[in-house]
């Protein structure tokens, strides 16, 4: 019974001597050769390792990412330019000259003074036609009209030309014109305002006179103003 047991604890004794030995050997092997440890003491693999519970599929896709498209339910719209219509020959607009400025017998006239001439009219001047622009029409009463309504213009001097109807304040009411005889009556609004100067009056007669006669199928004049003959009023006592 003795010798039993003592060749059991002569056996544990060796097996802890030859593992100690082993564990010694293959320590002082890694320290001095960098060898790696037995298979069956090495770390374990990957099979051995513990794999983490891998998570269940969801059930919506990721999707893959591509590139921005325009929708296609989204109409694109061309922009187009319109085409120039060119314009045909007779389409073609035509710059329009201004007519040119009526001369001779053709223009409308005003008369004005120019004083201090020993001309024959009034005290020594004389008068001086202007080209008011305007061509005339044929019509005795409207060209008439016209002139006057220019002589009428309230402004002393045009350049040297004096204008002794300045102060006054009259304008044409109607004119009317006998074919048969060559009489024009002409019928004045407003008013006549004399001046300090008893030439303005002789000056004023020659003005409107000569303006009314400029037209050749005149015969003679009858001038009202209002109510009273504006020869009347010019006359000079």
């Amino acid at each position: 019974m003795k010798k039993a047991k003592s060749f059991h604890a002569n056996r544990r004794v060796r097996a802890q001597v030859l593992i100690r030995t082993l564990i010694a050997s293959l320590v002082l092997a890694i320290l001095v050769g960098g060898c790696s440890l037995p298979a069956s003491l090495s770390a374990p693999t990957a099979t051995q390792t513990e794999t983490a519970t891998p998570i269940p599929p969801t059930d919506t896709p990721v999707p893959t990412p591509t590139a921005t498209q325009i929708p296609t339910d989204t109409p694109t719209v061309t922009l187009t330019s319109t085409p120039t219509e060119t314009p045909t020959p007779s389409e073609t607009p035509t710059s329009t000259m201004p007519p040119p400025t009526p001369s001779g017998e053709d223009a409308i006239y005003v008369y004005y003074i120019q004083l201090d001439t020993d001309g024959p009219v009034a005290c020594g001047d004389s008068l001086v036609p202007l080209n008011t622009g305007m061509a005339r029409t044929g019509n005795i009463e409207a060209d008439v009209t016209t002139a006057l309504s220019r002589l009428f213009y309230q402004r002393q001097f045009f350049g040297n030309l004096y204008n002794a109807l300045f102060r006054s304040n009259m304008s044409v009411n109607s004119v009317e014109f006998d074919e048969n005889t060559g009489l024009v009556n002409v019928y004045l609004d407003g008013t006549y305002v004399r001046s300090d100067d008893r030439c303005d009056d002789r000056r004023v007669r020659a003005q409107v006179w000569t303006t009314i006669k400029q037209f050749k199928e005149i015969k003679s004049t009858y001038v009202l103003l209002r109510t009273a003959l504006l020869g009347d009023l010019l006359d000079t006592k």
